[in-house]
């Protein structure tokens, strides 16, 4: 195997979610290095990780000084990664051994081409755009469809580190449109969304998530982004 993945995970007062996103992959080869990086924690989360991952060494802990927000502490997290590729996970999230199965069976890996899931289990299915190739000629013609708006701004995805990193714009603070506008951008350069098949993971739902905690700072931000992606075809 030539090809190895990082998995990055931007994360915040999430200690014991952290643990659980990464538990199913923690030992799979095909992941050299995990990610973590902590968004300056007011609750002893990093400290408590650190102490957790001490004999892991294939977990490598990051920690900012001060608070980023999720989309500035996304792209930390990828910017820390080593190898070329990376799945960037929500520490809220669960990804397992057969999420990394789909990224293999796609076989070609194109530094212009996200690799998206289906469904963000049990919630948000995506799989009527399975198999599907989102560009910025096409995507404004699915925005009305159900769910397609929140696989937009649903990151939880595979994708080529420098690439992402060119396209990310550090004159905005999105706020809980973090994802959409990240892949906005992306679509803005040219380049692609693929939906790939059998390519699920758990998104959990609860009180506490950043969109809940975070969203009455994002105002008519999320709209212009829409208007946005209708504009790019």
């Amino acid at each position: 195997m030539d090809r190895f993945i990082s998995v990055c995970i931007p994360t915040y007062n999430r200690y014991e979610f952290t643990i659980q996103s990464i538990a199913n992959i923690l030992r799979d080869d095909r992941v050299s290095e995990i990610i973590i990086n902590d968004d300056a924690s007011t609750d002893d989360s990093y400290g408590k990780l650190i102490e957790y991952y001490k004999d892991y060494s294939k977990v490598k802990l990051f920690r900012n000084e001060s608070n980023l927000d999720c989309y500035a502490n996304k792209r930390q997290a990828i910017s820390l990664a080593t190898n070329e590729w990376v799945i960037i996970l929500d520490s809220d999230n669960v990804i397992d051994q057969s999420y990394i199965d789909s990224i293999y069976k796609v076989g070609i890996w194109d530094s212009r081409m996200i690799l998206a899931p289906e469904f963000a289990e049990p919630t948000f299915d995506y799989t009527a755009f399975a198999g599907m190739t989102i560009t910025r000629e096409n995507v404004g013609k699915y925005l009305g469809q159900q769910f397609f708006e929140t696989m937009l701004n649903c990151m939880n995805y595979f994708v080529n580190r420098d690439e992402y990193l060119r396209v990310w714009d550090s004159s905005v603070n999105p706020h809980t449109s973090d994802s959409i506008y990240q892949n906005y951008r992306w679509l803005l350069h040219s380049n692609v969304i693929y939906v790939v098949s059998g390519m699920r993971y758990f998104h959990r739902l609860h009180d506490a998530s950043h969109y809940l905690m975070n969203n009455h700072k994002t105002g008519v931000f999320h709209n212009e982004v829409l208007t946005k992606l209708i504009q790019l075809s």
